[in-house]
Formats: C-alpha cells, sequence, structure tokens
C-alpha cells in the first residue's frame, strides 16, 4: 500500500523544482497563506518582497495549498488585519459548480444523511427518507462539470465587457483547480471598492431584484416592454429573451402574469451562478494560479480570455506521471474527469493523476503503481 500524502508531496515537491511559478502584481503589497503536507490548518499573513522570495520559498516548502490576498497591503505581514493598512482589492468572482444543478451529479455527487443514514447519488438540500438538512457531501468534477462553468464563465465576461465596459486585456480567467473557475479584475479604478459597491456588481450579474414593473408600460388592462433588442443591459436581455424564446416581437400587449413568467424564465437563464461572498470580500485570499491543488493534484491554471472556449482545462491541469495504478474504492464516482468507472467494484487501474485525486479527494487506497 502507498502513503498518498507522501506520494502527492513527491510530485509537489518535484513540480515546484522545476516550475516557474509567476507572482500576482506588486507581490510585496500581498498577504500569501499556506497549508502544508501533514497539517490541517492555514499558516498566513506571510509576505514576499520579490517574485524570487515566493520562488524560493516554494520550492523549499512545497505546500498544499497556496493562497494570496486579492487586497493590497502597506504592511501585508503583519499579523492583524487592522494593522495591515488596507489598500484595495482586486475584482474577483468564484463560478463553482458545487452551486449549480447539472445532471452529472447523479454520476459522481454522493451524499448521506447524518441523521438517519441514507445515502444516494446527485445533489439534494435534504435527506429524501427523512427531511433533515444534515446532510455530508462527497464531490468530484468530470468534463461536464468544467463545461456547465465554463458556459457560466463567459456569461459572465460579457456582463462585465457589456454593461460595466472592463476591456479584455483587464481580466484574466483561473481555474481552480477542481471544480471551477474565478475571474480576477485587475483595474485601477475598482480596487477602491467597499464591500456594497462589490455586492451591487454581484446582485446585478445574477439577476437580482428585477422587478418587471420597472420594465413595462401599462396600456389598459395590459402591458407593454418599454425596451427593445438593441438596448443594454438588462432591459435587452429581458426583450431578446422575449423574441428568441416566446416569439414576443415589437410591443406585444400583455397580461402581467405573462410578463412575470417571461422575465422569470429570463432572469433564470442570463443570469450568472457566482458565489456572492467571494466578490463581496475586500480581504479574500484566492488560489494562487501556477500553484497545486491539494485536493486533487491539478494545477491552477491561469487561462487568458481568448482561450477559454477551447482549452481542455483538465488535460492541461495533470502534472502527475503517465503510470497507472491499482486503487481500491468502495462506491466510487461513476464518472470523474472524462472517465467512467464501474462503482460495483472496489479496485479499479487508472492513470496516476486519478488515483491520486481518488485517494486525496475521496480516501481511496493507492495499492500499488503499474510501471
Amino acid at each position: 500500500m502507498i502513503d498518498a500524502e507522501r506520494l502527492a508531496a513527491g510530485i509537489f515537491r518535484r513540480y515546484y523544482r522545476a516550475a516557474k511559478v509567476d507572482p500576482p502584481p506588486a507581490i510585496e503589497r500581498r498577504e500569501f497563506g499556506f497549508v502544508f503536507f501533514g497539517s490541517k490548518s492555514m499558516v498566513r499573513h506571510i509576505a514576499f518582497n520579490s517574485p524570487e522570495e515566493l520562488e524560493d520559498f516554494l520550492r523549499a516548502k512545497y505546500p498544499r495549498h497556496v493562497y494570496y490576498s486579492s487586497a493590497y497591503y502597506e504592511r501585508p505581514g503583519e499579523d492583524r488585519m487592522d494593522d495591515k493598512g488596507w489598500l484595495g482589492a482586486d475584482l474577483i468572482f468564484d463560478i463553482d459548480v458545487d452551486h449549480i444543478y447539472t445532471p452529472c451529479k447523479e454520476q459522481h455527487d454522493r451524499w448521506v444523511c447524518r441523521s438517519c443514514g441514507a445515502e444516494g447519488w446527485g445533489l439534494v438540500t435534504r435527506c429524501t427518507r427523512c427531511g433533515s438538512e444534515r446532510i455530508s457531501r462527497q464531490t468530484w468534477v468530470c468534463d461536464t462539470c468544467i463545461a456547465v462553468s465554463r458556459d457560466e464563465l463567459i456569461k459572465l465576461v460579457e456582463f462585465l465587457e457589456e454593461d460595466f465596459g472592463i476591456a479584455e486585456d483587464e481580466m484574466y480567467a483561473v481555474f481552480s483547480g477542481h471544480r471551477g473557475f474565478h475571474l480576477h479584475v485587475e483595474k485601477d479604478a475598482l480596487r477602491g471598492m467597499g464591500q456594497d459597491a462589490r455586492r451591487e456588481i454581484s446582485d446585478y450579474v445574477r439577476g437580482i431584484g428585477i422587478s418587471p414593473e420597472l420594465f413595462l408600460e401599462k396600456r389598459r388592462q395590459r402591458y407593454v416592454l418599454r425596451y427593445d433588442v438593441g438596448d443594454p443591459g438588462w432591459p435587452g436581455r429581458i426583450a431578446r429573451y422575449a423574441v428568441y424564446r416566446y416569439g414576443v416581437a415589437g410591443k406585444p400587449e400583455l397580461r402581467l402574469s405573462e410578463w412575470r413568467k417571461i422575465f422569470d424564465d429570463a432572469v433564470r437563464e442570463e443570469r450568472c451562478e457566482i458565489d456572492e461572498k467571494v466578490t463581496i470580500d475586500i480581504k479574500r485570499l484566492i488560489r494562487l494560479p501556477g500553484s497545486l491543488h491539494g485536493k486533487t493534484g491539478l494545477r491552477v491554471l491561469r487561462i487568458p480570455l481568448s482561450r477559454i472556449e477551447e482549452i481542455d482545462v483538465l488535460r492541461e491541469a495533470i502534472v502527475a506521471g503517465d503510470e497507472e495504478a491499482i486503487v481500491r474504492m468502495e462506491k466510487p464516482p461513476r464518472r470523474v474527469f472524462w472517465y467512467t468507472l464501474d462503482a460495483s467494484k472496489d479496485k479499479h487501474r487508472v492513470p496516476l493523476h486519478l488515483a491520486l485525486y481518488l485517494a486525496l479527494n475521496g480516501g481511496a487506497v493507492i495499492e500499488r503503481i503499474v510501471r
């Protein structure tokens, strides 16, 4: 039997000694945080004065997780947040497929009720047997998950470009190393925004607070849309959705209930599924592009917006070797990465990168490596 932690530590060590991890802009103004092998706690409030210092640290310590602050500080190494001297923060968005329904969850996400012991596959919010919300989950990623979260990322980029005037060269995407993407906006004019302003942006792209009455004009006992398909922002989106999905063109007069249905469907279709907590947090620690994710063994990939639609992120994120391994795991995910596993078996011969993921994320036992 192979110790998965020791195996992962060796892979991480070789990676950091060979790879060049690009530092974030203004590295001397950033706080860093790390989780090391053999520990579950984070060591944070660490600062570096140069890219070389960070590079030397990664080579010497080969951490399991690497984070840096979206915020800029006068004194990022101070232990107390109030002593750091906040100077501003990048605008960060997090798209995680955990928060999005996908049919593939029936193939790889398992849940167990901590109240009655019932278990099953898929995304549930409460136990299907006893109704309890005390649910433990084990989540995995497959190529369908990535495709769905990529679509959300593309919608988000369109919102920021078309509705907020943010240029393509002021943004870049990052594959988180597991189940989604981050979008970083590095724009001087936005760094000073507080939490309230960031929440307004989050609410806007999620379609929060869109009331049909604000978009409609009453005519007798019916209503018409005030806007056309060429209008910017949500008004144009609603109009285009009505035309393309329902064939409602021109200025049709509809009952308010009919318009409400159109609005509800349009917002559900057009909004972006983001984690609001990440966007409004002005002191967030986010994964460092180029580092490795300690629950998957995959690389956190920085992606130019021009490559979003073409890149095969899972394959490009692999850093483990081409060997195969024999793993033992009861009830494994039936669909993971681009592989299909037989959940009725407890032994599987899989590529090393998949064996590492099954072990780090789900406790699978790696019996041996086939060379």
